[in-house]
C-alpha cells in the first residue's frame, strides 16, 4: 500500500478509536477495548513496521529541529510519526477515561477533554488534568466533620457544598486561564487593536465570577427546588453552554479572527447563532435560581436581604436578554466612534470616543451583583424587614441600565476620553 492509503487507514482506524472511547458508557468493557486497546495496538504495529522497514533510509535525526525537519522529508517516516501521534492520543484518551471512572468525574465533563486529546494531543491532557484539579475542589465535604467550614461563609469547600456542579466548573476555568496567559504572553497576533488572548481571559474571568456567585446564592434557595431532576438537568445544560461557549471564543482565537458578529462564512454564522442559545441558556440559571430563592421564605435571610437577591438574580436574564440581543442586531458593539477597542477604557475596553453597548450589557449581568449589595445597605438603613427600599433600588439599577444602553445607541461613551 501507499503511504497516502496508509495514512488514510490509520485515520479511519483512529477516528473509530475516539468514537468508541465517546460511547464508552454504553458498553464500558467492549467499547474501551476497542478504543484504548485494540486500535492502539495495531496502530503501534503500523508504526513498528514503517519504522523497521523504512528508517535507514531516512536523512536527520533528532539533534536540532532542522534535523527533525530533514527526517521527515521522508514521507514514509512522516506517516510513522503521524501513526505515533495517533495511537499515543489514543491511549492517553482511554487513560482519560480510566481515571474518571476510578476519580467519579462524570463522562459529560470528560467529553471537551477527549475532543481536546483528540484534535491538539497535549492540551487535552492538559485540559484533563485541570478537570481532575477542579473535581477535587468541588467534591462535597463531608457533613459535620471536625474543623468544617461554618455555615456562614463563604469558603470554597462551603460553595462546593452548596453547588458542587457551578463550583467546580469556576474552578476549571480559574486553572484553564493559565495556558490562555501563557497564549497571550507569547502570540502577537491582534484582532480589532488588541491581543487576541484578552477576549477569551475577559470570558473565562467573567464566568468564574457568575458560576460562583450562582454557587453562592445555591444556600439561600429552596432545597425541594434543587433536589428536583428538572434543576439537575438544567445545571448540567449551563455547564455544557459555559464550556461550548469558552471553546468556540477560545477556537475563534486560535484562528486569530473573531468569535461574536462573525459572518464571514456559513459555519461562522451558524455558530454564532448557536451560541446566542447557549448564552441564554448560561444566563438563565441566574433566574431560576431567584425563583428558588423566592419560594425558601424560611432561609436564613432577612426579607430585606431576600428581596434583594430575587430581584437581583431576576433582573440579570431581561437585562442582559434586551442588550445583547439588541448587539447582535446591530451587527456590532460600537456605534460611531473608533471600530477598535485600542485606546478604549483601560481593563473594559469601553470606547471612549463613541458608543459601546457592551458598558451596558456588562451592567445588565452585574444586576445579580449590584441589586443584593443595595439590598443589604437598606437593611442597615431601613431595617431587616424593609422590603419596598430594595425595590425601588432594583428598579433604580434597572433604570440606570437603560440609561447607559440609551447612551450607547445615542453614540456617546460611557467616560468620554
Amino acid at each position: 500500500m501507499s503511504p497516502e492509503a496508509l495514512f488514510q487507514t490509520a485515520n479511519s482506524l483512529a477516528l473509530l478509536g475516539w468514537i468508541a472511547l465517546c460511547l464508552s458508557p454504553l458498553a464500558p468493557r467492549a467499547l474501551s477495548v476497542v478504543g484504548g486497546v485494540a486500535i492502539p495496538l495495531v496502530l503501534s504495529g503500523g508504526y513498528a513496521a514503517i519504522v523497521l522497514s523504512h528508517w535507514s533510509s531516512g536523512q536527520g535525526g533528532f539533534d536540532s529541529l532542522q534535523s527533525v525537519e530533514q527526517l521527515f522529508e521522508s514521507r514514509w517516516l512522516l506517516l510513522a510519526g503521524w501513526a505515533h501521534y495517533l495511537a499515543f492520543d489514543l491511549l492517553v484518551g482511554a487513560w482519560q477515561l480510566r481515571t474518571a471512572r476510578r476519580e467519579g468525574i462524570p463522562h459529560l465533563h470528560v467529553l471537551p477533554c477527549l475532543l481536546a486529546t483528540f484534535l491538539f494531543g497535549p492540551a487535552g491532557y492538559l485540559l484533563f488534568q485541570l478537570l481532575r484539579a477542579a473535581h477535587r475542589r468541588g467534591a462535597r465535604p463531608p457533613a459535620a466533620a471536625p474543623g468544617s467550614p461554618a455555615p456562614g461563609r463563604f469558603t470554597l469547600a462551603r460553595l462546593a457544598a452548596d453547588s458542587p456542579r457551578y463550583t467546580g466548573l469556576a474552578v476549571l476555568l480559574a486553572l484553564a486561564m493559565l495556558p490562555l496567559f501563557g497564549a497571550f504572553l507569547i502570540d502577537e497576533r491582534r484582532f480589532q487593536g488588541i491581543n487576541i488572548w484578552i477576549k477569551p481571559l475577559k470570558f473565562h474571568a467573567a464566568l468564574v465570577i457568575y458560576l460562583l456567585t450562582l454557587a453562592a446564592f445555591a444556600r439561600f434557595a429552596s432545597p425541594q427546588f434543587r433536589a428536583r431532576p428538572w434543576w439537575r438537568w438544567h445545571e448540567r445544560g449551563v455547564v455544557v453552554a459555559v464550556i461550548l461557549e469558552l471553546i468556540w471564543i477560545g477556537g475563534a482565537a486560535t484562528l486569530g479572527t473573531g468569535s461574536h458578529f462573525n459572518q464571514a462564512t456559513p459555519v461562522a454564522g451558524a455558530l454564532y447563532s448557536f451560541m446566542g442559545v447557549a448564552a441564554i441558556l448560561l444566563t438563565s440559571a441566574s433566574a431560576t435560581l431567584a425563583w428558588a430563592v423566592h419560594r425558601h421564605p424560611a432561609g436564613a435571610l432577612s426579607a430585606a436581604v431576600r428581596t434583594g437577591l430575587v430581584w437581583g438574580l431576576g433582573l440579570t436574564l431581561p437585562l442582559t436578554l434586551v442588550t445583547a440581543q439588541t448587539l447582535s442586531g446591530m451587527g456590532s458593539h460600537w456605534v460611531g466612534g473608533t471600530a477598535s477597542d485600542a485606546g478604549g477604557l483601560w481593563l473594559m475596553g469601553w470606547s471612549l470616543d463613541g458608543g459601546d453597548l457592551r458598558a451596558a450589557h456588562f451592567f445588565a449581568t452585574h444586576a445579580m451583583h449590584a441589586v443584593p449589595l443595595a439590598a443589604l445597605a437598606c437593611a442597615r438603613l431601613f431595617g431587616p424587614e424593609a422590603k419596598a427600599p430594595v425595590r425601588f433600588a432594583a428598579l433604580a439599577y434597572a433604570g440606570l441600565v437603560a440609561v447607559v444602553f440609551i447612551q450607547a445607541l445615542r453614540g456617546q461613551p460611557l467616560i468620554a476620553g
